[in-house]
C-alpha cells in the first residue's frame, strides 16, 4: 500500500499497528497510542473505519493469502477497534491460514493491522490485469454495489466488465444493459490494474472502491490463481452424455457455492445411495438400475433432470412437469425427458403401485425412526474419546456415520415425493374455486402451520432474545463481545442456550459443505440474529406473525371450502390437512439429514491432527481437498503417503472456479457463460409466486450473511438462495426474493410462516437489484419491480 501511495494512487488515508504494536495489545500505552491514532484519522468520529490483516509474509509473487487473514469493515468506536485488531491478530492463526501457510512453506510469521478511513463506496470490486480464468489478455472487472468483501469471499454475482488492453474500451460486460460501472470508470480502473502491474512487474489483482467521483485502491497483490486450459475437466467432473440435462434448482438449496473435494465425493456417494436404493424399493428403479441423480461441475452441484423426470414419470399419478414446477421451478417440459418406451413405463406404473401405497402408510413412523436413531448415533460418536483411538477405529466411526446418512436420504426423497403429490392434488381440488388465482393463493394454505422445522428457528431465537432481556445481559449481548456458553452467565440464559444448540446446532450456512462451520461450532451468526431480535417490537415477533397467518390461513380455507358441496368440501379438508403434515414432514427430515451428515464434526479435529502428524497433509483444512477414498487409505495405512502435492492443485482449482459463472439448467457438460449471455437489466424481473401479498421497501442484497450488511427491519432481502442458515433473517424483512426456489424449496416454506411475500425462481434478482433500489415484491403476480436508489417510487 505504501508502494501505491508513492506512486501516486489513490489509497484512502489511514495508520499501521506494526507487529511490535499487535504483539502488545494488552500494554496500555500501546492502546493509547492506537487511540490517538485513531482519532488523528478520523477527528470527528462519525467517520467509518476499516481494520485489515497485513501478515508479514503476504501478497508474494507464489502466494496471496486472499481471503485467509481478517478484515472488519465499519467501525465506529474505540471498544470496537481494539475488537477488531484483536481479530486480525488472532486470525494469524486460524486453521485456513496456517494451512494456505504450510502449503507456502514459510513460517515465522508476524501480523501488523492497516486502519484505513472508508470509503463511501457507490461501487466496488476487483480488478485484475489479465484474466485469471483463461489467462487472456483482457482486464476483468467484478464490481458490486457499496463495498465489495463478498466479491473477495467467493459468494457475488456481480456486474462483470472486459477491457481491452491497448485500448482501454469495454468488450463485454454482464449483464449486457448493466449500469454499475460506466464506460469512463471501466476505463479508469482497467488504467490503474494495468499501472499496478507495471509497478509490481507482474500481473495484478487490485481491490478497489468508487465514491462515485474518484476511484480509491485497496489492495494490489499477484494474481495466484492458476489458469484454465481449453477443454480442461476436473476429476471431480460428473461424466455426462450430450443428450443429459441437468439444473441448479433445489440442490443449490441444499449445496450452494463451492464445494470442496471431500464434501464432492461424500455427496456423490450419499446421492448414489440414497436416490438409487430408494427408488429400487419403490419399484421405480430395477434392481440393477443406477442412475447419476446428482452430478457435479466446476466445484458446484448439479441435479439431474432428465433422471428426476423420469422417475416421476414412471410413478403412478405421477408427473414429470408437475416434480419440475413445485421443486426445480421449471416448465420446459419432453425437452428434458427421458423418453422411455411407453410400454417399459407402464411397467413401472403396475410394479411400483404396492409398495408406493405400503410407503404411504409407514414412511411416517420411518421418518420418527430414522430421527430417534440420528440421535442416538450423534450422543455416541460426540461421546467417544477419540484421543485413545487408532486411525482405523476413527475411520471406522466416520463410515458408520456416512453409511447412515446415506441410508436415510432415502426417506427423505420419499416424504418429499408425497409432499409434492399431495400439494398437487390440492392445488387440483382448489382449482375450480380459486380458477385463475390458484397459483397465487394455494401458498396461503401452507403458512402459519406451526411446527415447521425450520421456521421453529427463528422461533427460538425470539426466545434467546427473550430470555436475554429477562435474565439482564441485553447489553452484554448487544455489545458482540459475547461467549454465549460462558460458565458466568445467568442459569436462565444457559439452559435457553443448551436447548437452541440440541434442537438447532447442527444448522448453519452451507450447512452441508463439509468445510462449513454449524451454530454448534460457530455460534456467532445466531447471536447477531438475537441482536437483531432484541429491536423487534412484540407485534412483529416471530410468534406473533404465526399466529397472524394461521388466523389467515383458516380464514381462507373456510372461504374455499363454503364454495365446494359436501363431499368435495371433505375431500378438501381431509387432503388440505394430509399435505400440510407431509410439507412439514419434509422439512423435518431435512434437518435429519443435516444433523447426520454434521455427527462427523466431532470425529474431524482429531483426523485431521493425525493426519498432520504423519505428514500427509501440512495443515488441519487440508483434509477437505482429499477425496473420502484418499482419506479412508490414509487413516488406515501405518506409512500412507503424503497428499499434499494433489492438496495444492485442488485449492488452484477452487480458486479458478470461483471466477467461473455457470447456467442455470444445461445440457451435457456446462459452457462457462460469457457477459452477453448473461442476461439484460430489466425494471420489473419475473419469478415464481410461493408466498402471497405484496411488499414495498429498501432492498438488501445479501449474498453471504456472514459478511454482508446486516439486514435492516422492513428491508426486502434479496438472496441468491436459501437454507436453515438464512431462516433468522425472515423475521426482519418485509419480503423475499431469491435467485433460485420453488413452491416447495426450503425458502418458500418458511416465507408462507413468516406471511413473507416472496417471489423464487427470479435468476438474476442479486445481480440486477442493487441494496438500496425501492422494491416491490407481488407475491401474487410473481413480479419484482425497481426503482434505482434516489428514484421515485
Amino acid at each position: 500500500m505504501f508502494r501505491l501511495q508513492k506512486a501516486a494512487f489513490r489509497v484512502p488515508p489511514g495508520f499501521v499497528v506494526d507487529t511490535d504494536a499487535t504483539a502488545a495489545l494488552d500494554d496500555p500505552e500501546t492502546v493509547s497510542a492506537i487511540v490517538s491514532a485513531w482519532s488523528a484519522l478520523n477527528p470527528s468520529g462519525a467517520v467509518a473505519v476499516a481494520v485489515r490483516s497485513s501478515a508479514t509474509d503476504e501478497d508474494g509473487s507464489e502466494r496471496s493469502f486472499a481471503g485467509q487473514h481478517e478484515t472488519v469493515l465499519n467501525i465506529r468506536d474505540r471498544g470496537a477497534l481494539l475488537g477488531a485488531i484483536a481479530d486480525c491478530v488472532a486470525s494469524l492463526h486460524s486453521e485456513s491460514a496456517a494451512a494456505y501457510r504450510k502449503e507456502a512453506g514459510v513460517a515465522g510469521a508476524q501480523m501488523a493491522v492497516v486502519v484505513q478511513r472508508m470509503v463511501e463506496a457507490a461501487f466496488a470490486g476487483v480488478a485484475f490485469s489479465v484474466d485469471p480464468v483463461d489467462g487472456q489478455e483482457r482486464v476483468v472487472i467484478e464490481a458490486v454495489p457499496g463495498t465489495g468483501e463478498r466479491l473477495m469471499a467467493g459468494t457475488a454475482r456481480g456486474e462483470r466488465v472486459l477491457v481491452d488492453r491497448s485500448s482501454l474500451a469495454v468488450t463485454g460486460r454482464e449483464p449486457a444493459e448493466g449500469g454499475l460501472v460506466t464506460e469512463e470508470a471501466a476505463r479508469e480502473i482497467a488504467e490503474a490494474a494495468l499501472r499496478a502491474e507495471a509497478l509490481f512487474g507482474a500481473p495484478q489483482d487490485i481491490e478497489f472502491a468508487h465514491d462515485g467521483e474518484e476511484l480509491w485502491l485497496l489492495q494490489s497483490r499477484p494474481i495466484t490463481a492458476a489458469r484454465a486450459r481449453a477443454g480442461e475437466v476436473s476429476e471431480f467432473d460428473t461424466p455426462t452424455d450430450d443428450d443429459t440435462f441437468w439444473t441448479s434448482a433445489n440442490v443449490q438449496e441444499v449445496l450452494p457455492g463451492l464445494l470442496t473435494p471431500l464434501t464432492i465425493s461424500l455427496s456423490q456417494n450419499t446421492s448414489r445411495v440414497g436416490y438409487n436404493l430408494g427408488f429400487q424399493q419403490l419399484g421405480l428403479l430395477d434392481r440393477d438400475e443406477w442412475r447419476p441423480f446428482m452430478g457435479t461441475f466446476y466445484n458446484r452441484a448439479f441435479l439431474n433432470l432428465t433422471v428426476t423426470r423420469l422417475i416421476a414419470d414412471r410413478s403412478p399419478g405421477g408427473s414429470a412437469d408437475v416434480v419440475e414446477q413445485q421443486y426445480l421451478a421449471g416448465d420446459e417440459g419432453a425437452e428434458t425427458s427421458d423418453r422411455e418406451r411407453w410400454l417399459r413405463r407402464l411397467r413401472f406404473k403396475a410394479k411400483s403401485a404396492l409398495p408406493l401405497a405400503k410407503n404411504l402408510l409407514t414412511v411416517q413412523g420411518t421418518a420418527e425412526r430414522i430421527d430417534r436413531q440420528t440421535r442416538a448415533l450423534e450422543r455416541e460418536i460426540a461421546a467417544l474419546d477419540t484421543a485413545t483411538l487408532s486411525g482405523a477405529a476413527l475411520d471406522d466411526a466416520f463410515e458408520r456415520v456416512l453409511t447412515h446418512t446415506a441410508n436415510i436420504f432415502g426417506t427423505h426423497l420419499q416424504v418429499s415425493g408425497i409432499a409434492s403429490t399431495s400439494f398437487e392434488l390440492v392445488a387440483r381440488l382448489v382449482r375450480p374455486v380459486l380458477r385463475e388465482g390458484t397459483d397465487a393463493r394455494m401458498p396461503g394454505l401452507f403458512s402459519g402451520m406451526h411446527g415447521v422445522e425450520s421456521a421453529q428457528i427463528g422461533l427460538d431465537i425470539w426466545n434467546l432474545a427473550t430470555v436475554a432481556r429477562n435474565t439482564g445481559i441485553e447489553g452484554t449481548v448487544l455489545s458482540g463481545e459475547f461467549d454465549p456458553g460462558d460458565s458466568s452467565l445467568p442459569d436462565g440464559w444457559r439452559a435457553a442456550w443448551r436447548t437452541f444448540l440440541a434442537r438447532h446446532g447442527h444448522r448453519g450456512l452451507n450447512e452441508m459443505e463439509a468445510s462449513a462451520r454449524c451454530w454448534r461450532r460457530e455460534p456467532k451468526p445466531v447471536m447477531t440474529m438475537v441482536a437483531s431480535y432484541l429491536s423487534l417490537p412484540a407485534g412483529h415477533s416471530p410468534p406473533e406473525t404465526l399466529r397472524r397467518q394461521e388466523t389467515e390461513r383458516l380464514r381462507l380455507t373456510k372461504a374455499i371450502a363454503r364454495r365446494m358441496n359436501p363431499v368435495r368440501r371433505r375431500v378438501f379438508r381431509k387432503a388440505l390437512s394430509d399435505a400440510q403434515d407431509w410439507v412439514s414432514l419434509r422439512e423435518r427430515t431435512k434437518s435429519v439429514i443435516v444433523r447426520a451428515a454434521r455427527i462427523p464434526d466431532y470425529l474431524m479435529p482429531a483426523m485431521q491432527g493425525r493426519l498432520v502428524a504423519k505428514g500427509v497433509i501440512d495443515a488441519p483444512e487440508d483434509i477437505y481437498f482429499l477425496a473420502r477414498d484418499e482419506l479412508r487409505e490414509a487413516m488406515r495405512a501405518a506409512t500412507p503417503e503424503g497428499l499434499q502435492d494433489r492438496v495444492v492443485r485442488r485449492r488452484k482449482e477452487y480458486e479458478r472456479s470461483r471466477h467461473i459463472i455457470l447456467p442455470d439448467r444445461f445440457r451435457g457438460r456446462p459452457t462457462p457463460l460469457e457477459p452477453a449471455e448473461m442476461g439484460e437489466e430489466s425494471a420489473t424481473l419475473r419469478g415464481t409466486p410461493v408466498s402471497p401479498g405484496i411488499a414495498t421497501g429498501r432492498a438488501r442484497v445479501i449474498l453471504d450473511p456472514a459478511t454482508d450488511s446486516p439486514l435492516e427491519p422492513g428491508e426486502i432481502l434479496v438472496a441468491p438462495v436459501t437454507d436453515a442458515g438464512w431462516t433468522p433473517w425472515f423475521a426482519l424483512a418485509s419480503g423475499l426474493v431469491v435467485d433460485m426456489g420453488s413452491a416447495l424449496s426450503h425458502g418458500s416454506t418458511v416465507a408462507r410462516e413468516y406471511g413473507l411475500p416472496a417471489v423464487v425462481n427470479v435468476h438474476t434478482a442479486t445481480r440486477e437489484i442493487r441494496s438500496g433500489d425501492l422494491v416491490t415484491v407481488n407475491g401474487n403476480a410473481g413480479t419484482v419491480t425497481i426503482s434505482r436508489s434516489g428514484d421515485e417510487a
